[in-house]
């Protein structure tokens, strides 16, 4: 964030955006075993330990022989083939927390065999240990950090019961022994983190989506049906004129809902500032509220081009058809003041009514406030403040940079 908008964010009135939802405690929380679509968390973990088997293997017999790896090959084999039918049961319905019981206890019993099979080098393990780390892999992703850790924690006893079942102590002397044991131990924790990192990301994508579909019911669907449902002087005595004004005004919901539906993602443009909010004057228009457009001169640029961002003239746009929305919906006028001009930096947008106002002290920021609007302009880089006076309208100052980093 540039220090202009740093001092933006820190003015009086200055509209907070929710902070991030995701949190360490969260990722360690996360249990996506009864969760839709938990099963498929599974196939990356599974495809790593069947891919990651015959490679470690074979680097084994190249920096080995083929003498005495026979066993080995076997074990491997076997532990292939039940990890593919695991699999392919997940794919078949198989419960998701059976096929974490199960995988677990292949990880186990497979690297106590191999801890038990003579070979030509203590090394031979590091095959199958490959195995494990895929195990605390599936955990960390299917039930979160805490099991992930779990798993890595019996991963710890079963290396300890290999080490106490062998010679390796007496062969390679207990410093060659504790550094190979806290090597294995660091695989494991490796295998967290990475799932940890996978977790958040799938997280973060998750969220934005759940916030977005939310922003977009909230800014579209419900202020069209609280538009309906504005008791307008008259209604009663022009009740056929308000039914026919309530089916043009869902009429051409519809239509925009189905533009907006089958247009392509790649197509997809927004206009300039300037004709945004002009466009937004006339959708307000027919629910009811006059605009006032005061647009400083050179806004647009002599080729209409205002400087933004797709991303953040949507954003900028998004933001002042809630804030007109508001007016609508609170102020107890029909009319309001939109001024638009640059600065070096960026431009500003003010929203400006003459209605009711209230008492920001009083006033607890609503969904419209925190997401469609402080939030909406925090995630390009921009600000939001709002300023109040009860019997003394409202005001909805927006900002947005013209260069720089979109996120913040």
């Amino acid at each position: 964030m540039s220090a202009r908008a740093a001092e933006r964010a820190g003015r009086p009135g200055a509209l907070v955006a929710p902070a991030g939802r995701t949190r360490i405690r969260d990722l360690a929380a996360r249990d996506w075993s009864g969760a839709d679509g938990a099963e498929y968390a599974v196939f990356l973990p599974l495809a790593f330990q069947i891919g990651v088997l015959p490679a470690a293997a074979l680097v084994y017999v190249g920096g080995f022989g083929a003498s005495g790896s026979l066993a080995i090959l076997a074990l491997c084999a076997a532990l292939v083939a039940a990890t593919a039918g695991l699999g392919f049961g997940a794919l078949r319905g198989v419960p998701v927390r059976m096929v974490l019981l199960v995988d677990a206890l292949l990880a186990v019993a497979g690297n106590l065999a191999m801890g038990a099979i003579s070979t030509p080098s203590v090394r031979a393990v590091e095959v199958s240990w490959q195995y494990f780390a895929g195990c605390v892999a599936l955990w960390t992703l299917v039930r979160g950090v805490a099991a992930g850790l779990g798993a890595a924690s019996l991963g710890m006893v079963v290396r300890l019961a290999m080490i106490a079942d062998s010679d390796a102590v007496r062969s390679h002397g207990v410093a060659m022994v504790t550094a190979s044991f806290l090597g294995d131990v660091a695989v494991l924790l490796v295998a967290v983190l990475v799932s940890a990192g996978v977790l958040a990301v799938l997280e973060r994508d998750a969220e934005r989506l759940r916030t977005g579909v939310r922003r977009s019911l909230h800014d579209t669907v419900l202020q069209t049906l609280e538009a309906i449902a504005l008791t307008l002087p008259g209604d009663a005595d022009n009740a056929a004129r308000r039914l026919r004004e309530v089916r043009a005004v869902a009429h051409a919901e519809a239509v925009a809902l189905r533009r907006e539906l089958s247009r392509r993602t790649a197509a997809r443009s927004t206009p300039s500032v300037v004709e945004g909010l002009v466009g937004l004057g006339t959708e307000l228009a027919r629910d009811g509220l006059r605009m006032r457009l005061d647009a400083a001169e050179g806004v647009d640029g002599a080729d209409g081009d205002d400087g933004l961002t797709p991303q953040r003239r949507a954003a900028v746009l998004a933001a002042t058809r809630e804030a007109l929305r508001n007016v609508l919906k609170h102020s107890g006028v029909a009319e309001a003041l939109v001024r638009v001009w640059d600065e070096p930096d960026g431009l500003t947008v003010v929203v400006r009514d003459f209605g009711a106002g209230f008492d920001p002290a009083a006033h607890q920021p609503g969904f419209g406030l925190s997401e469609s609007i402080a939030a909406r302009m925090a995630e390009v880089g921009g600000t939001a403040g709002v300023g109040s006076r009860v019997g003394n309208g409202t005001s909805v100052t927006l900002w947005v940079p013209v260069d720089g980093d979109e996120t913040v």
